[in-house]
């Protein structure tokens, strides 16, 4: 009828505009978002902790102390490693970049011996070492920019924590129908959970053998590769590939373009193997999302919160297919989100 199309019509109009509003507000208020998201990412990760020590009846308190210190800890050597290396990488780049600039000499004269003319000296001349340098100081700015969170951050998360065993009473008292609401978040919990714990062991796996790979072929830095292999393994599908990005240009700025082949040989054989063998058998269907839902997810949340919107488009969209499982409205959609077309 032509009435209820109208209303169908308007309704769909009314919460598209809502949707763009709640986007709106997301994108002018990343700045605080960004923070409290990183927070309750941090408390999913560290209440599966708390909860064991507090099985060895270690006061809550205290276990919430003892792994944020350790989470603080590891972010600690990571941010000091950046920094004192591209403070290092700064000071050596004008040396690889003359290296570069005689390789790329000998390529030319190589090529012209065989017949073939090509003009890399004006790629030579195009090298600028402080547009290079720029980001890697800017680099440095977003450390300390992140760095000034870190405070409202462990705050918030120390919050959370405490509140977390008293929040399923809380929610039975105001759900409407606790007990299958309930079911959803304890489920999105265990599939996160699962999914962080066999992803960490992944990535830390890939950021050894990358560490490994690098310090056997003596590229410099290879302490910083691996841990950017191991934090952007986090991110499906292009984390990896961006991970190779930096190990790659350093060896074709220590040793010339066939070394460099070789690293970028090396990094494609642990991807493909961890990537496409080891992964998938170990994970199976614990991520309960398509891949195209999650290149799309990254894409999203990477335009509405910047980088550490990649970092959270997995956990943020999987909460998000697991409460419209929930919903028998959207329920639909959900099964679309899934990786094989069937309820998970």
């Amino acid at each position: 009828m032509p009435g209820i199309e109208t209303t169908g019509v308007r309704q769909a109009l009314q919460g598209f505009a809502a949707l763009i509003i709640i986007m709106t507000g997301i994108k002018l208020g990343s700045t605080l978002i960004i923070p409290l998201l990183l927070s309750a990412l941090l408390t999913l990760l560290a209440n599966p902790v708390v909860s064991f020590l507090h099985r060895f009846r270690v006061p809550r308190i205290i276990g919430i102390v003892i792994t944020l210190v350790g989470f603080l800890v590891f972010a600690m050597f990571f941010l000091g490693n950046v920094v004192s290396t591209v403070k290092e990488f700064t000071a050596a780049l004008p040396g690889y970049l003359e290296q570069l600039m005689g390789t790329l000499a000998e390529t030319q004269a190589y090529l012209a011996s065989k017949g073939i003319p090509v003009d890399l000296h004006s790629a030579t001349e195009s090298f600028d070492t402080t547009a290079m340098i720029g980001p890697l100081t800017d680099m440095i700015g977003t450390v300390g920019t992140t760095m000034s969170f870190t405070l409202l951050i462990l705050i918030a998360t120390v919050f959370m924590l405490l509140e977390t065993p008293l929040l399923p009473g809380k929610l039975r008292t105001a759900l409407s129908s606790p007990d299958h609401e309930l079911q959803s978040i304890r489920r999105f919990l265990r599939s996160f959970n699962r999914y962080v714990a066999l992803k960490t062991l992944i990535s830390l796996v890939t950021g050894l053998l990358v560490g490994t790979m690098l310090w056997a072929k003596g590229v410099n830095f290879y302490v910083l590769w691996g841990l950017v292999a191991f934090l952007l393994n986090f991110i499906p599908s292009v984390g990896s590939i961006v991970a190779a990005i930096p190990g790659v240009l350093m060896a074709l700025l220590q040793f010339g373009f066939g070394d460099a082949m070789l690293i970028m040989t090396g990094y494609l054989a642990i991807n493909v193997t961890i990537g496409n063998v080891i992964e998938p058998n170990v994970m199976g269907h614990g991520l309960g999302l398509s891949p195209l839902v999650v290149l799309l997810s990254l894409i999203f949340w990477g335009w509405l919160l910047g980088p550490v919107g990649m970092l959270l488009a997995v956990p943020l969209t999987m909460f998000i297919k697991i409460m419209m499982e929930s919903s028998e409205r959207w329920h639909d959609a959900a099964i679309l989100l899934g990786p094989d077309g069937r309820e998970s």
